[in-house]
């Protein structure tokens, strides 16, 4: 091989390859890569495999063998720095929050080189320590933080003294979504959807559930699809039944092709209490369903253009978002117009588009050299 010409090589590190926001924007990001003749890599530190991807996997999880907890971490550490050293990534792109500073701080520093830490979340401290001290200290070799939206980016510059900030948002695949959103579903009857994770109450579907119960749509037939798995599961269950909303809220745990809930509802829904780009409003958006969303930090005011392809509600107010819903229900023209504009208000997330500026991003790192 010309080492001239050789091709980028490229590491996506994260903790899964299925249920987030950030691992779907790796596992899109892959194939972007790999058709741009990249070789593609992903580590993927624990978990499932569910996402479509491109490119070989290393999952981490193999190497452990032993119950205690710190020598399997121990054993993937050795294994990751071997891995690592001898694939000679140009790029580690990590997807991942940081849960364990010193554990963190040894990867880092000591097995990463040319790392970019994507930020995906407005709780910066999930992958930032809130001590500028040890920020500092554990991203001193870092090459640059990807920042998923404006919000984000513009946190992380308050915040911290760090120079190295870029923003780039989460892509979608538009190609895929209309190959596979027409696909059936197990469901008959007009609904509204929601989605998310049930492991925290990040998403708060108690949020959604109230609003949804004190609506005019139990009335009018419309029922309320929830998709998601999670430890709170049960939770929301019982307040739906406590609501009185047992056979109008239904609970469809994780589902392998959320785009053909989102195709077929009326509107989705969210009331998170924070976000970082919210994947399912840009998600919902090209599936040409128009969106009601809590303006809650960061990313929905990025996304949705009030009254042109959704509405944006008053941060955490749930009798406005009951008044949204109702609204986006009964003005027809309003809900039209908003439909009509979706599909063109998310082409901006689109792949091609995200793509070719982490293409940009690359060759100005490289001009740097």
């Amino acid at each position: 091989m010309n080492l001239i010409n050789k091709p980028t090589k490229i590491a996506l590190a994260t903790v899964t390859l299925s249920d987030g926001g950030a691992e779907r924007c790796a596992a899109t990001l892959s194939h972007f890569f790999a058709n741009q003749g990249f070789v593609v890599h992903h580590l993927v530190f624990s978990g499932k495999i569910e996402y479509d991807y491109s490119g070989e996997v290393l999952h981490l999880a193999k190497y452990s063998s032993s119950s205690f907890g710190f020598i399997n971490r121990i054993r993937r550490f050795f294994h990751l720095k071997k891995y690592l050293k001898k694939q000679n990534f140009d790029y580690i792109i990590d997807f991942r929050i940081k849960q364990f500073f010193w554990q963190e701080f040894i990867l880092h520093n000591y097995v990463y080189k040319n790392h970019i830490q994507t930020i995906h979340s407005h709780k910066l401290d999930s992958y930032i320590p809130k001590n500028k001290f040890l920020a500092q200290l554990l991203y001193k070799k870092c090459k640059l933080f990807v920042a998923v939206s404006k919000g984000i980016e513009e946190k992380i510059k308050t915040e911290y003294n760090f120079k190295n900030i870029h923003q780039i948002y989460n892509p979608i695949d538009f190609e895929k979504i209309n190959e596979i959103k027409s696909e059936s579903i197990d469901f008959e009857g007009v609904f509204v959807v929601a989605a998310g994770s049930m492991n925290k109450n990040i998403k708060q579907f108690d949020h959604l559930i109230e609003c949804y119960s004190k609506s005019n749509l139990p009335e009018g037939n419309v029922k309320l699809i929830i998709l998601g798995e999670g430890k709170l599961k049960q939770d929301w269950i019982d307040l739906a039944e406590k609501k009185g909303q047992k056979h109008n809220i239904i609970f469809k745990g994780n589902v392998a092709n959320p785009f053909a809930y989102y195709s077929k509802a009326l509107f989705t829904i969210l009331t998170s209490k924070y976000e970082g780009l919210p994947m399912v409003l840009i998600e919902s958006l090209a599936c040409e369903t128009p969106v009601v969303a809590y303006n809650c930090e960061t990313g929905p005011s990025e996304i949705i253009n009030h009254l042109q392809n959704g509405l944006l509600v008053e941060n955490q107010n749930k009798e406005a978002m009951i008044a949204a819903i109702n609204t986006f229900y009964e003005d027809k023209n309003l809900y039209l117009h908003c439909k009509n504009n979706c599909k063109k208000s998310s082409s901006k997330f689109e792949v091609e588009n995200i793509g070719n500026q982490w293409l940009s991003l690359f060759k100005q790192l490289k001009n740097e050299r």
